[in-house]
Formats: structure tokens, sequence, C-alpha cells
């Protein structure tokens, strides 16, 4: 019998190329989008159902896990990928914004989870993969809300990980780098940012490059739920999604800090260019 797969948030990036990732392997799959005019997304693959979601609609969370259940029999995995970018200074920020950008990526994320944890705990088996960000392990300046909603993602994941582990149920978190998504196109800036800030932004920005395909990290969620590594729990992906934490073991969390912060204020050392640079091209150090 096929394992069945629910994925959020696919109508591009990550979520549409796991979608097709999945399919390829045999998997049953539901996938869910926001509009109507999106649903017919995946009707080339004949294993995927497409299904209407809105993640902050948390009161229709019990019903679509029935549904979602009932398509296939059963659900083996759960990838929370669903989310937004909210960009600016924290002054400019408006409070919408910021209970916004909690709303979707971590409070939203929760209510779907806890809905099907009762399905995967009843049948004592099941993996759970929630998309935190590389700027979950190191808060990055004129994104420091979206860097707190993912570092919230992987404490989330990490707890219920040890919570799930008496039934069999894995929970996980991918960290992605800097990738060519959508959602770096359909960012939700703040306004009227005041001029002071515009220098630094541009200088922090410009550090920034393209990114790896969404494809990279397509793979590294199919790995965190086909790996059968129930006590794994995070997962890097994208040049500076490896680079990062391995450069923060290099040198110590201190002084990972005293040469990121240097960096992003347009002073990077010696030290800091020879680690981040590959030949001529650079790591990135993005979002």
């Amino acid at each position: 019998m096929n394992r069945t797969v629910v994925i959020t948030g696919t109508t591009s990036g990550f979520g549409r190329d796991s979608v097709r990732l999945f399919a390829s392997q045999g998997w049953n799959v539901v996938a869910t989008v926001r509009k109507e005019t999106d649903l017919a997304l995946h009707n080339d693959l004949p294993n995927v159902k497409t299904l209407l979601l809105d993640v902050n609609d948390e009161g229709a969370d019990a019903a679509f896990a029935e549904q979602a259940a009932a398509r296939f029999g059963s659900i083996d995995a759960l990838v929370n990928n669903a989310g937004y970018y909210h960009m600016g200074p924290v002054e400019a920020a408006s409070m919408e914004q910021i209970h916004d950008q909690f709303q979707t990526n971590v409070f939203g994320l929760m209510a779907l989870t806890k809905a099907f944890l009762p399905h995967f705990r009843k049948q004592r088996s099941g993996v759970i993969v929630n998309i935190s960000s590389i700027s979950a392990d190191q808060g990055y300046p004129y994104t420091a809300v979206y860097a707190a909603s993912k570092a919230a993602v992987a404490a989330f994941s990490e707890g219920l990980n040890v919570e799930m582990a008496d039934f069999g149920v894995s929970v996980k978190a991918v960290f992605p780098g800097a990738h060519a998504t959508r959602i770096f196109t359909k960012i939700d800036q703040a306004g009227d940012i005041p001029e002071d800030y515009q220098s630094g932004m541009q200088r922090f920005f410009s550090m920034q490059g393209t990114g790896s395909s969404p494809a990279v990290t397509a793979k590294a969620i199919y790995q965190a739920v086909t790996d059968g590594k129930i006590e794994k729990v995070r997962y890097y992906t994208g040049p500076d999604g490896v680079a990062v934490p391995r450069v923060k073991q290099l040198l110590g969390a201190d002084w990972y800090w005293e040469e990121f912060r240097n960096a992003s204020t347009g002073n990077p050392s010696d030290l800091w260019k020879s680690l981040v640079t590959q030949g001529k091209e650079p790591v990135e150090f993005a979002l």
C-alpha cells in the first residue's frame, strides 16, 4: 500500500517541488492551496489530490485532517511548508504585520499539527516536517520578526519530537538557506521605513545571492520523511544553510556572532571572508 503525505503551501517553491518529488517516488500526496483557481495545479499527477486550506483558519483544521485522511485511508507524514516572509526594520513594522507573521508561520502551523497528532498517535507512527530557516539559528537584520517566527518553529519541533517519541512519531525541522523561491517576490515589507535604515539594508541585502533551486530543499524534506531517523530533528539545506552551523561550530557561538555582526555592519574580517568564500563564489549567508 502506498504511503500518503500531506503538504501545505504547494503553489510554488518548496511545496510544489516536494509534491512532484513525493509523487514521483510512488507516494500519495494531499496538496493544499489557498485559492480555488489553483485547485487544478497538480492535475497532471494522478496520485495527488489537491484540497483548499488556509493555514490561518484554525477552525478548519480538524475537519481538514479528517478529509485528508479519508482521501487515501491514512496519513503517514505531514509537511508544514506554508508560510510567508515579512521584511524591514522592526521600528517600521506594524503590530498587525508582526501578528500576521506569527499567525501564519507559527500559530497556523501549530494548529494544523495539533489536528493531525491524534491520527499519528493512534496509529503509533508518522513523521511531521516543519519548515524553519537558517535565520532561526542566527537572527538576521531587517528580518528579525521572520527569524523569530522560524526560531519558534525550530523550538516547537524539538520539543514535540521528544513529546511524541513514545508513540513512534517523529517531528523534524528543515532549515533552508537562500533559495530562489517565490516567497521573496511576495514580501510583506514594512512601510514608512526611515531613511536612516536605507544604507544598512542595502549593505546587508547586497551580501545575499539568489540562492539554490527549491528542489534542493524538496530533497531534504523527502529525506527527513523517509530516512527512518526518528531521533534526528535538524536538516540543513543549501550552501549557506549547511555552512552556517559548521562555521558556528568551528568558531564557537560568541566568536561567530562577533564575525557575523562585523560583516553585517560593513566590516568583515579576513577570517570571515575566507570562511564564507569558496574560490571566487561567496557562500550565501542568507535567509
